[in-house]
């Protein structure tokens, strides 16, 4: 579970625009096994090949690691965030996050 607090980034661009996605997670009870999850998103839109207003979202939710599955679960969603430690990365669906920040 040491690995898992940190600051984890993600960009993408297409066709409609870029996103910049940051995921801050941090010990909130060990002896629960919970943490927080701050996610922070940026959605700098593009339409008719022109940029629009960017859109921002900030969301702060927790989630309990498994231990046997090696997955936090998002409370509130089910969502759940999968860990490789020795790349320093988080994987949420098909979305990959590198590691920044300890």
């Amino acid at each position: 579970m040491a690995f898992i607090p940190g600051t984890y980034v993600r960009e993408g661009q297409h066709e409609f625009g870029k996103e910049h996605d940051t995921l801050i997670i941090t010990l909130q009870n060990e002896t629960a096994k919970e943490y927080k999850i701050e996610r922070r998103f940026l959605y700098e839109r593009v339409l008719d090949g022109k940029p629009v207003e960017p859109e921002y979202k900030q969301k702060e939710t927790s989630g309990t690691y498994n231990p046997d599955s090696k997955l936090i679960t998002e409370t509130q969603t089910g969502k759940t965030f999968s860990f490789d430690a020795k790349k320093g990365m988080l994987f949420s669906g098909p979305n990959q996050f590198i590691k920044i920040k300890n």
